[in-house]
């Protein structure tokens, strides 16, 4: 039998937003703040395989979220990139600014291609910029 799940949340594997050894947990946070419960999908540089992809991940993403959206019947999916990622370091910013764009350029593009693969689910995108000063604290925030 299907359990029923509110939302499926695709974020990227780095250590430094899920549960630390300090008690933090910056991606639990987002969920509780979010108020339902979630698939929690991780990758390497979250959604890049789906927007820059090689051969078999993009097709190993849209494979777990049909199992949210068909399986699990969630009806939002969350997209939560975040700076300082290692995922994308073969760009070699130049400045932070350059390096914003191109997670938030990704960030569209893969809302365009899941909304066109699920029809109907609601896509949101969010952000973690990393807190002044720090190197593993993250402020999430949600991208119109």
């Amino acid at each position: 039998m299907a359990h029923l799940c509110e939302a499926a949340l695709v974020t990227c594997e780095d250590f430094r937003l899920h549960q630390r050894a300090d008690g933090s947990n910056f991606i639990a946070e987002t969920i509780h703040s979010l108020g339902v419960d979630c698939d929690l999908i991780t990758r390497g540089g979250c959604i890049q395989d789906l927007v820059r992809p090689k051969e078999g991940f993009d097709n190993s993403l849209l494979r777990d979220l049909n199992v949210s959206v068909n399986l699990h019947q969630v009806k939002t999916i969350y997209l939560v990139g975040h700076e300082d990622c290692g995922a994308y370091g073969h760009f070699q910013f130049n400045s932070r600014d350059i390096e914003l764009k191109q997670h938030y350029d990704d960030l569209f593009a893969a809302r365009e291609i899941l909304t066109r693969e699920f029809p109907g689910v609601d896509i949101q995108l969010r952000f973690a910029e990393l807190e002044p000063g720090t190197d593993d604290r993250w402020v999430i925030v949600e991208i119109k």
